[in-house]
């Protein structure tokens, strides 16, 4: 049993260690090329952009999400006799909805809401967004 649970924290550590790319992004106007690089991580992506020469490392959050927690009630029969019991039910919507905030090197920071193609927030999957530049920019992405 001790086997099959270090074989299985190791995928998994291996599987999220995998979870990483990047997104195309081009400021409107001007058609500037902006590569974003994503690393997936449990709770939130670490997202970092070169503008200019100027570097932004920051964080990206699921907006949107929510938990719930129930209760189940139960009665199951069995060879004539009967069981009753409870079970506590966990439960999580998502929707793909993104934020981020990366600061900049230099000061500047990029607002960023990204629209990721699978609900459950897998980067690797793909998606769309918008960054806003501090300085009034607009960078469409693409991933």
């Amino acid at each position: 049993m001790r086997e099959v649970k270090v074989v299985l924290a190791f995928l998994l550590v291996t599987m999220l260690a995998a979870c990483s790319g990047t997104m195309q992004g081009s400021v409107r106007g001007t058609g500037q090329p902006v590569i974003f690089n994503y690393e997936q991580g449990m709770s939130s992506d670490t997202l970092t952009a070169v503008i200019d020469g100027e570097t932004f490392h920051g964080k990206a959050v699921m907006r949107g999400a929510t938990s719930t927690v129930g209760t189940g009630f139960g009665t199951a029969y069995a060879g004539g006799t009967s069981a009753y019991g409870t079970s506590t039910i966990f439960g999580t919507t998502t929707t793909g909805d993104v934020v981020a905030t990366l600061l900049g090197s230099r000061g500047s920071s990029l607002n960023c809401d990204l629209q990721y193609a699978d609900s459950s927030g897998y980067t690797t999957a793909g998606g769309v967004g918008v960054c806003r530049h501090s300085d009034g920019r607009v960078i469409d992405i693409v991933w």
